[in-house]
């Protein structure tokens, strides 16, 4: 459980108009392993590609199904 205070809006929206060079990044607190045991990757991807990855991953179990109990 992440038990730090989150930043306003205000403050991640100023950081969109600063040039990378000018961003101060000691503002960061450091993180530990510990702190990405239970983290989730988001990854943005559009309709059509979620369809393909579903069917891929619908695929991969078929054939790992048929594996385990060939007829």
């Amino acid at each position: 459980m992440n038990t730090r205070r989150d930043k306003p809006r205000e403050y991640f929206a100023k950081l969109l108009h600063v040039p990378e060079e000018k961003i101060d990044y000691s503002e960061i607190p450091a993180t530990t392993p510990a702190d990405w045991e239970d983290v989730e990757v988001l990854l943005p991807v559009s309709a059509e590609e979620f369809k393909a990855i579903q069917e891929f991953i619908q695929h991969r179990r078929q054939l790992t199904n048929t594996a385990r109990h060939p007829k």
